[in-house]
This record gives structure tokens, C-alpha cells and sequence, in this order.
């Protein structure tokens, strides 16, 4: 398995940098000088997403400009529609979206608004077309038209596909799957990660891996330095990309979360520390040399690891100990302490497990421990091993470790109880600061007393789609809208049911036409094969739980 690292935002960048340090030199100027190719630990390629242009060249020197040919590389998006464009202007004459301000408001509805309004608007669509260098826009591949991909234009989110693609397999690259890297309650990333996964889908790539690695955002009053945001908002800003990601049924294969609050207690205001760890932490799982027999692919991590209707939470439990004779126990009791735990869970409500290994290890072993240990169906553990580089390291994550208890949200350091948290910040900032839902009167750091020119202005269409989204046709949320279905899920969180995100939500919707696609024999098939395999894994776990009988 070689992925592909696209870290998004300020904190997906940071990280992201651990991933790619070069092995065999210390800074690129000597790479450059003496012509050495850039080599990453394992052969690790990627790239950074970001938004603001000025910050990303002023504040950090790791990261070149991919337009100069530079690597590794950042890259920024909605640099693709020129200033002052046909499609700059009616944009934002139509919808009062600026898709170019330096820093304009980054959190996940402005930029979700802005991914449909080119998916869905086929005036804006039309515009594109005319207006836009196809060249610039990265047009599809020469297969992706056979592959169902659409024909409509969506210059960001083409551009920012267009960026990844050549690191993979599918454009020039060896990369199997895209791993990405985000902070959830950001900015850019909490607002670009679905639409870019989206667009992949979109382009008829339903099947090629793809993995996210986000951080969710620490609860509390104080505010994020770098976004400007308060708790509430960030909570809003975190629940609301999560909830996209979990309710897409051809979205990513998994989401693996890590709760920045336990970052915090182990390393404070120490972010390298912290950014260090998160890359250690995943090294058992993208780090090269598996054992002969184990040649993991990310093809076959995506099947094994999902095979849900919907996308899958992944709760990481790491722990990492000293060369020595039979490390399983020792190590799989340290990973599932709270010492090695990275999200609070319950790892017995886990329905499977992938186990990551590093150094010398017995899968029969691992799986024998973890079953005991978390009362998981040992057919239900897939151990991959991975040879070392001095201590023996493992990575445990549990799919969807919670559910079937009506009182664990009461219960610190569960799942149930930390997504409740989130959702009840989240749903407090949208009752009483409701206002900022239309980013009246406001800049990216919701300042009031900006300059009239900079500040956001949307137009009655937007205000009326986004008073839909969050409220609901009624205009309460009492019956539908974002504000009910995160009140569903709180409920559902709390009588002890999964999954608990259920309902895709749209700010901009399309047409009914629009919407009356014919699906193709293969994507039917498919559709119907990811069911069955659903409904056959649930039947096994209630045989094996004694609540019903085989046959």
C-alpha cells in the first residue's frame, strides 16, 4: 500500500509535512543543487491544499509552489478562477460566494455552498465552460468519460483533483490510495475535504481508496488561534464536514479520528510534539516492508475495512514498546489502556478491527489477545505486519467501536459521550448565534467593523437555501434541517443506536431532472453487492451475540 498524503488546511499541512521529510537530506536547496530526487520515509508522495496564498509562502519554508515545479509542493485551489473573471463575478452577483478573497470564510458551509453551486447552477456551469482554459481546469482523463465522470465543470474542485491525480495511479503516479489530512473545526479542511472527495466520486472513481485522517477540534471557551474561532463555532465547523463524510454512501472508506483534546493533555501547546506523534502513530499502517506473505494493497484494506453502507469511524489505539520476546500482550493491553487510546470509545462494541504491526509478531497471537482482551470475534481481526526499525509498534483501529448501551453517552471517555459533546456545542452556537450562519456584517474571523468591501455579502438566495439547510422547510428545525437531524443524532447517540448520522443534506439542491440519472449495470450491481454484504455481516454478529439462530 502506497498512499498519497493531501493534507488540507493549516493543521493538515503541518502534518502532512512530518509524512513527507526527506530521508537522505536535511533541506530541498541541497536536493536542488546536487539534483537528488526527494525521498520520503517508505516512498511516501503528497502534496498540501491550502487556502490563503500569502500565508502559505510566508509562513513556512518546507513547502514549495507546485506551479514553479516545486516538491514538495502546496497548492491552492480556487487560485484557478482569475480575479475579476465572468465566473468571479457572477458568483458572487448571483450568490455573494467570493471564490477568490485571500482568506475568505473557510469553514465547511461556505465552501460546501460554494462546491454546488458549480455542481448544480448550469448557468455558472455554461459560464465555466465559455470562459474557462480548459488546460487550467485540469480536464479529465482519457477514460474517465467511459467511467460515468461528469461532464460539468467545477474549476476548484477539477483543479484541486487535478493536482492530487498525478501522484496516483489512476494519472502518472504509483500512489494506490489518497490518505487525507485534515483538522476537524478548521478552516480549509473542515471545508474541503468533502467536496474534493466528492469531485473524485464524481469523476467515476467509486472504487479507488480513499482514507481520512481528521483531528477533531478540543471543546471549550478559548479560541483557535489560527481560525479566530470560538468553541461553538469550530464544533459547528468540525460536526458539520463529519457529518458529510459519514453519510456519503460512495464516499471515503473510513475515517479515522483523533481527539485533539487527548493531544492536548499529553502535549499541551507543544503542536510539533503533537503533529510528531500523530506521524508515528500511522507509520505501522503506511510505513513500507511488509512481511512477504502480507503485501497489503490499499484496494484490499478499502474492502476488508468497509463494506458498509455508509462510511465507517475508525478509533486508532497505539502503543509502542522496546524490542523484546512475545511484545502481543504487552502491547495490545498498552493500546487499548487509555494510555494508548487516541478517541474515547468502547472497544468491545468494535464490529472489526485492523491491526497494524511493526517488528516481530504473530498474527494467530494478536488475534487470539485482541479477542480476549476486546471480546471481538477473532474473525473479525485482520492483522497486517510490517518489519521494524528498532521498537515493536502497533496500531489497532477499531471500526465503529460504540452503540447497544442507552446510557454510555452519560459516560466519559466513550464515543457516544465525546459526539455528544461536539453536537450539543454545535447545535448551541446555531440557537444563539444564528446570525453568523450568513456571515452578515462579517470576515473570516467574525469580526464586526470591517471595510464594507471586505466583508461578506450574500445575496437572498443564498441567505433563503442556507436558512433551509439549517432550519428546515418549516423554519424551526423541528421537523427537518441540520439543526433536526443533529438533534436525531444526538438522540440516536443516546438510545444507543448506529449508525447515528443518516440523512445527506444539501444547501444548493438540484433540479428533479437533474437528479434522474440512469445507473449503469456495474454501479447497480455494485450498489446491491455492498447491501448484501451488510446484511450478511449484521446476521453473523447477531448469531454469534445468541440473539438468533443459524441455520
Amino acid at each position: 500500500m502506497k498512499l498519497c498524503i493531501v493534507g488540507i488546511g493549516g493543521a493538515g499541512g503541518r502534518i502532512t509535512k512530518e509524512f513527507l521529510g526527506n530521508e537522505d537530506l536535511d533541506f530541498q536547496l541541497l536536493s536542488s543543487i546536487t539534483g537528488a530526487e526527494y525521498v520520503s520515509p517508505s516512498k511516501l508522495q503528497g502534496i498540501w491544499l491550502e487556502a490563503d496564498k500569502s500565508d502559505t509562502e510566508r509562513l513556512q519554508p518546507f513547502f514549495g509552489d507546485m506551479k514553479e515545479g516545486c516538491y514538495p509542493c502546496f497548492y491552492i485551489p480556487h487560485d484557478v478562477v482569475p480575479e475579476g473573471s465572468d465566473v468571479h463575478v457572477a458568483v458572487t452577483k448571483k450568490y455573494g460566494y467570493d471564490v477568490k478573497k485571500q482568506g475568505f470564510v473557510r469553514d465547511a458551509q461556505y465552501l460546501k455552498a460554494i462546491f454546488e453551486i458549480f455542481d448544480t447552477d448550469k448557468e455558472i456551469q455554461d459560464l465555466v465552460t465559455k470562459t474557462m482554459n480548459k488546460e487550467t481546469i485540469e480536464p479529465m482523463g482519457e477514460n474517465d468519460a467511459d467511467n460515468g465522470a461528469s461532464s460539468a465543470p467545477n474549476p476548484i474542485f477539477d483543479s484541486a483533483w487535478g493536482a492530487i491525480r498525478d501522484f496516483t495511479n489512476l494519472g502518472k503516479g504509483e500512489c494506490d490510495g489518497i490518505l487525507f489530512v485534515v483538522s476537524f473545526g478548521g478552516g480549509t479542511g473542515t471545508g474541503t475535504i468533502n467536496p474534493i472527495i466528492n469531485h473524485i466520486r464524481k469523476e467515476g472513481k467509486s472504487d479507488y481508496p480513499v482514507f481520512v485522517l481528521g483531528i477533531l477540534t478540543e471543546s471549550g471557551i478559548g479560541s483557535d488561534k489560527a481560525q479566530f474561532a470560538k468553541s461553538g463555532r469550530r464544533n459547528l465547523a468540525a460536526i458539520s464536514a463529519i457529518y458529510d463524510l459519514l453519510t456519503k454512501g460512495g464516499g471515503a472508506n473510513g475515517v479515522i479520528i483523533v481527539d485533539n483534546e487527548i493531544l492536548l493533555e499529553r502535549f499541551g501547546d507543544d503542536f510539533s510534539s503533537a503533529n510528531r506523534f500523530i506521524h508515528k502513530m500511522m507509520q505501522p499502517m503506511v510505513a513500507g516492508r511488509n512481511y512477504p506473505d502480507e503485501d497489503l494493497n490499499a484496494q484490499a484494506f478499502a474492502e476488508h475495512s468497509g463494506s458498509l453502507p455508509k462510511p465507517p469511524i475508525f478509533v486508532p489505539l497505539f502503543a509502542s514498546l522496546p524490542r523484546s520476546a512475545n511484545p502481543e500482550e504487552e502491547l495490545i493491553k498498552k493500546a487499548l489502556s487509555k494510555e494508548g487510546r487516541l478517541f474515547g470509545c468502547t472497544p468491545e462494541k468494535s464490529d472489526f478491527a485492523m491491526v497494524f504491526c511493526r517488528g516481530f509478531m504473530d498474527s494467530n497471537k494478536i488475534k487470539k489477545i485482541l479477542s480476549n482482551e476486546a471480546h471481538i470475534s477473532p474473525d473479525r481481526i485482520w492483522p497486517i505486519r510490517k518489519m521494524g526499525e528498532g521498537q515493536n509498534e502497533i496500531l489497532i483501529l477499531l471500526r465503529n467501536p460504540y452503540g447497544g448501551e442507552s446510557i454510555a453517552y452519560k459516560n466519559p471517555g466513550t464515543l457516544e459521550n465525546r459526539f455528544c459533546q461536539v453536537i450539543s456545542e454545535a447545535l448551541q452556537y446555531i440557537s444563539q448565534q444564528s446570525e453568523n450562519l450568513y456571515y452578515k456584517g462579517k470576515e473570516e474571523n467574525g469580526d464586526k467593523g470591517t471595510k464594507p468591501d471586505e466583508q461578506v455579502k450574500l445575496t437572498q438566495e443564498s441567505i433563503t437555501a442556507l436558512k433551509n439547510f439549517f432550519f428546515g422547510v418549516d423554519g424551526n428545525g423541528i421537523t427537518s434541517g441540520f439543526a433536526f437531524e443533529l438533534k436525531e443524532a444526538r438522540k440516536r447517540l443516546r438510545d444507543g443506536y448506529k449508525p447515528f448520522f443518516e440523512t445527506p443534506l444539501r444547501i444548493f439542491n438540484r433540479k428533479v431532472k437533474d437528479d434522474r440519472k440512469k445507473i449503469k449495470t456495474g454501479d447497480e450491481k455494485r450498489y446491491k453487492d455492498e447491501i448484501a454484504r451488510a446484511v450478511d455481516e449484521r446476521i453473523k454478529e447477531l448469531i454469534e451475540q445468541g440473539l438468533i439462530k443459524g441455520s
